[in-house]
């Protein structure tokens, strides 16, 4: 019964951010102020802005790394290398054999000596392209997603303190390309609850700034 409720609430949330997102009129998403930091006291000590554009670069970052990988993984397609390198070596008996680590090509009881060396050969060069194509572009786009999810949490976690630093924070959400969106990003680690719970604190400080004494 909890994973069946937990799942349920899991899909209205994405449910609610995904409908606030597609209910939000052009006109009203065009009337809120840019990302960049106002000048006013406002904006500049609202931490929201810093922390969009710091998620926008990470995230900028993260596309052209998985873009780069992209490409470099066409190219190992277009050679026949594969994403997986192998080689096809032919048993005693005629037949193709697909072989994917020199284990493999020695455990293989149908190739003879010289069909095994062979095998390792070109598994070999296939291993060396592979490498020399894809480099450590794994590791790039691994880090580079690491850097986004921490910007990210930072992000959904910070209460703006300005009313336009809300409206920064939600434009970003709901209509920016370099946004978090809401079923990839939201969706997961409880980050639509930590948003709601940040807007909530934005009101809360707005409201503070407009009692007597503050700064609204």
């Amino acid at each position: 019964m909890t994973d069946h409720n937990q799942t349920a609430t899991g899909l209205h949330r994405r449910a609610l951010l995904a409908g606030l997102a597609a209910a939000a009129p052009a006109a009203v998403l065009a009337s809120v102020p840019a990302l960049s930091a106002p000048a006013g006291a406002e904006g500049l000590l609202d931490p929201m802005f810093g922390l969009i554009e710091a998620h926008r670069k990470a995230s900028r970052a993260t596309a052209a790394a998985s873009e780069e990988r992209s490409r470099r993984q066409q190219i190992l397609l277009d050679e026949g290398v594969g994403l997986h390198p192998f080689v096809t070596a032919i048993d005693d008996g005629g037949s193709p054999v697909v072989v994917y680590s020199h284990r493999q090509i020695d455990g293989c009881p149908t190739l003879s000596g010289q069909q095994r060396d062979r095998a390792h050969a070109g598994l070999d060069a296939a291993l060396s392209r592979h490498l020399t194509v894809l480099g450590d572009i794994d590791n790039v786009v691994s880090d580079a997603c690491d850097a986004a999810n921490e910007h990210l949490d930072a992000l959904l976690s910070t209460a703006p303190t300005s009313a336009l630093g809300l409206r920064a924070l939600l434009r970003y959400i709901l209509a920016d390309d370099d946004g978090p969106t809401c079923d990839d990003d939201l969706s997961c680690n409880d980050r639509l609850v930590t948003l709601l719970f940040s807007i909530n604190g934005a009101l809360d400080n707005i409201d503070a700034d407009r009692q007597p004494g503050g700064m609204g």
